[in-house]
């Protein structure tokens, strides 16, 4: 795309003066190139209009206006003589899809990495990549996006519980002790599945609820994981998992296949896929997660952020293949050291004996 011109560099910041202040600025940087305003581009003291002007000036010269006026556009619903003042000077924006995807929080060791820029820019690979080997990001990001789908809120009456995902079609995957819970309440004919329940620019999207049909097959935690005991050893059967038949089919969305997982070590990354606090789909990310296995390898400890509602959620490798079913954290009510998932192969070689065709393989 070529550069503006001097008059329609001038326009828009003479439009951009009276259409944001400094805290929008800051904001539409960030998302925009994953850098922050008085760090890359302009000094802190000045005003905004001047802020503004040096702003595109600098912009133009690494030419990435664009990135910046697309994320303006989206932002800006409002306000119609900015949109169509962008839509002038940057034909084609309006086509960028609005859709904000799954929010990021991003670790390394435990300790969260300050403002995570999001997916769709370069800063994200420049705060969350030099430790990690090199990824195609566009294949990456395809793959986490045909994820989003896969996942879901395990609801009672409309309510969170926990999460889930789909194993096969119509099949999810979640924790036992989350369908315990609804047991409890006597809900299990109430039971449902939301899925697409995301953050956009423009709210919230319900998604898709989908009726829980029937439960194909369940196995407990150790009753000391239930009761808040941080080193209660597990039975080998214990493995807090449901696998749960939907009504009707989800062939549409896909589905994470259960397959031998690659091996996992200390200090590798965990990512996971949760609805934390029953909220809309978030993404959390630890470039150096991996603790370690405990109890002769039926559990998987981790610094990856969870919360309540993230129980049943899918654990995976920094190439977004699964390792784990997440199913709780460290009971300490202050200085947590860990969270904690049952090793997907264990599911796996679990389900195939005994519910034998009701997942897919591959």
């Amino acid at each position: 795309m070529e550069q503006l011109s001097a008059g329609d560099s001038d326009r828009l910041s003479r439009l951009l003066a009276k259409s944001v202040n400094l805290d929008d600025l800051e904001q539409c940087v960030w998302l925009a190139t994953g850098d922050h305003l008085h760090v890359e581009y302009v000094a802190e003291q000045l005003p905004l209009k001047r802020k503004i002007n040096d702003l595109i000036r600098a912009l133009e010269i690494d030419r990435t206006t664009p990135r910046l006026a697309a994320v303006l556009y989206q932002r800006k619903q409002f306000n119609a003589e900015l949109r169509q003042t962008l839509l002038e000077l940057f034909p084609g924006i309006d086509k960028v899809s609005p859709d904000a995807g799954p929010a990021f929080a991003v670790q390394s060791g435990g300790v969260a990495v300050a403002d995570p820029a999001p997916a769709t820019v370069p800063g994200l690979q420049r705060v969350i990549r030099p430790k990690l080997s090199n990824i195609d990001i566009g294949e990456w990001l395809e793959k986490l996006k045909a994820l989003t789908r896969q996942i879901c809120r395990i609801e009672l009456d409309r309510e969170g519980v926990g999460t889930g995902f789909l194993v096969s079609d119509g099949r999810v995957l979640t924790n036992w002790h989350v369908v315990e819970q609804i047991r409890k309440l006597d809900g299990l004919n109430r039971m449902e599945a939301r899925f697409d329940y995301h953050a956009s620019p423009n709210g919230t999207r319900p998604g898709q609820v989908i009726k829980v049909a029937a439960i194909l097959d369940e196995l407990p935690c150790a009753p000391g994981e239930l009761a808040g005991q941080a080193d209660a050893r597990p039975e080998p059967d214990q493995l807090d998992y449901a696998l749960l038949a939907l009504e009707g089919s989800t062939a549409d969305r896909g589905h994470i296949q259960l397959r031998p997982a690659p091996p996992v070590g200390r200090g590798d990354p965990i990512i996971i896929l949760q609805h934390p606090q029953a909220a809309t789909m978030k993404l959390a990310l630890d470039d150096n997660a991996v603790i370690g296995v405990e109890f002769d390898g039926l559990r998987l400890r981790y610094h990856t952020n969870t919360e309540g509602g993230s129980s049943g959620s899918p654990c995976f490798n920094w190439d977004l293949d699964l390792v784990a079913l997440h199913h709780l954290g460290d009971p300490a009510l202050t200085n947590p050291k860990y969270n904690q998932g049952i090793p997907i192969d264990l599911i796996i070689a679990s389900l195939s004996q005994r519910v034998p065709g009701e997942i897919a393989g591959g």
